[in-house]
Formats: C-alpha cells, structure tokens, sequence
C-alpha cells in the first residue's frame, strides 16, 4: 500500500471518529465545529485521488491542523474515548509524516563518496555542464572559505516558480511543531528554527521517531547512528531523544549561530559531497533558484540529471527564522 493509500485510509478512519463524535456531543458548538472539519477532510480524500506525494503530505498537514481544532471544540464530555482515539490518528499521521518524507529525503553525500575526484573528462564535462546552473559552489569544507558563499546564496535565494505550496508546507510543519522546538532550544542554546529543519529534513516532522534518523523512539536507533541514546531506558520520549541527537553532534557546544554557521552546520548534516560535484546542495538549496539539479540517489551514487523533491534547509530557515 502506497503512502497516498495510507493517508487515505487513516483521514477515513478519523471521519468515522468524528462522526461517532458528532452524534454523541450535546454541544451545538462543538457540533458546528465538527461538521466544518468533517467536511475539509472530505475534501482532502478527494484531493489525494490525483495528488503527488508532495501534494499528499500537504494534505497531511492540513489533516493534522484540522484534527487539533476538533480537540479544541471538545469543551464538555462525555468524551469515552474520543480524545484518546483522535490522539492516535495524530500520532498515526506523524508516522506517516516520516515514511512520506523517507521517500523523498536525500542520500548521504558525504565528500568520501567523491574521493580522489572524477576522471579528467567527466569534470570537464561536469564543468561545463554546471555553466547553466549559474552558480558553482567552492570546493572545501573549511567554513572560513564558505561564509561569504553561504551568505551571498542566501540573500539570493529565492522559490522557484511552482514549488511555494511545497515550501509552504514545511515551512508550517516548523511552525506547528515550535513549542517542541523551543524546550529543546532552552534546554541546549540551539535556536529553534534550527531544531524545526533539522526534524523535517531528517525526520519529516515525526514526533514519534529519533531525531538522529526518525527511527521509532520504542528502542535504540538501529540506523546510523546506531544504538541511541546509549543511556536512558525506552520508550523515549522525543525531546529526549532530541537532546541526545544534538548533543551528540556537540550542537549544545556550538557558539555560532549566525545564519552563514547555520547553513554551514545543516550542509554538514547530509554531507559535503555535492561540492566536489560542482553542484549547490540540495539539502540546503532545492526548490529555489541556487539548485537546479544532480542529486546523491543512494549513498556514494551521483546523478547528474536527478532532481531533489526535498525542500531545501535554506528555503524553510529564510521563512521562519527570528
């Protein structure tokens, strides 16, 4: 079953948990309430029939948004279950957040996977190739040589034609989730918007997996990094969870959170390995006017002519950073 299948599936499975709902509450309010958020989920299964996946997990935020305004109307009880149940479809759309998002989300591009360079032929080939991306971003990896790079992109970054909706839609999973984002911001010094790319790049927004890999916080990570966090007994928590992915990099000792430092640290997350390619990474730069294409489809495999559906870091951190 694809993910658009199970999207479905569970926008029907919380109709029928709304209507239950409905007919049970004694609140004309609430009933109203009910009725209007019925009818936008309604519409979104009609929408899935023809949507992309990007589409679909569009979809899928609203759905979310829709379902914590049905929590809010329930003002009186009895609830006999109701909020428990609306609380599963939640954390069922979460899980589906992250498998929606590992579809999409970009192969490791570590510089190793480019060791010793191309043949001379093809990095001319490349070269000339990369003279209709307009941009070709310096090969290293010392930040004292990228800052002026990553702060020029960033002033001219901007969404390419067609892909608003798509960056619309992280940029409002971040928003939803900055609550989260700022306990663990108070707990560390890494600022908030930082803590929100961090979970939809590698994680897809899901509260119910690791931040390390969106593993699910039921047992230790079991992917790269494996075995995390090494203390502390499952389940874990999410902020728990999130604390240790951060520390573990040694964001909690970061000094540096200028906007360069950031895209430089969020680069360093996927890897540097679309420099020796001669390509803007996608990690920070898809859907914008500094990314074209060419794309790591699986750890060391470089496609030129691959383009990302990931949105890129920069993109999301221009919209919601303070």
């Amino acid at each position: 079953m694809s993910a658009i299948d199970d999207l479905r599936k569970e926008i029907s499975a919380a109709l029928e948990t709304l209507g239950r709902r409905f007919r049970s509450s004694t609140d004309d309010q609430e009933k109203r309430a009910l009725d209007e958020v019925s009818t936008v989920l309604e519409n979104q299964i009609g929408l899935l029939n023809q949507a992309e996946l990007l589409d679909a997990a569009s979809s899928l935020s609203n759905v979310t948004a829709q379902l914590e305004k049905a929590v809010a109307a329930a003002r009186l009880g009895p609830f006999d279950g109701y909020l428990t149940a609306i609380e599963n479809h939640l954390k069922k759309l979460n899980q589906l957040s992250g498998k929606m998002h590992g579809r999409e989300s970009l192969a490791p591009a570590f510089a190793r996977a480019a060791r010793g360079g191309a043949p001379k032929a093809r990095r001319r080939g490349g070269a000339a190739a990369l003279e209709s991306f307009g941009r070709v971003p310096l090969d290293s990896t010392k930040f004292a040589d990228l800052s002026a790079e990553y702060q020029a992109y960033y002033s001219e970054c901007a969404v390419r034609a067609g892909m608003q909706p798509h960056v619309d839609y992280y940029v409002k999973r971040v928003r939803q989730g900055r609550n989260s984002y700022e306990q663990v911001s108070a707990a560390l010094g890494v600022p908030w918007p930082f803590v929100g790319v961090i979970h939809g790049m590698e994680c897809g927004f899901n509260f119910y997996g690791h931040l390390h890999n969106g593993d699910p916080l039921g047992a230790r990570t079991s992917h790269v990094p494996k075995g995390q966090p090494k203390s502390g007994t499952p389940p874990f928590t999410w902020f728990e969870s999130a604390l240790d992915a951060l520390r573990l990099r040694k964001l909690d000792q970061e000094p540096d959170w200028s906007v360069p430092h950031m895209l430089y640290l969020l680069e360093g997350y996927n890897g540097f390995g679309y420099r020796r390619r001669g390509v803007p990474t996608p990690y920070l730069w898809s859907f914008s006017n500094i990314y074209t294409k060419g794309k790591f489809v699986q750890d060391g495999k470089f496609d030129e002519n691959a383009v990302s559906k990931q949105c890129g870091a920069a993109l999301i951190l221009k919209a919601v950073a303070v």
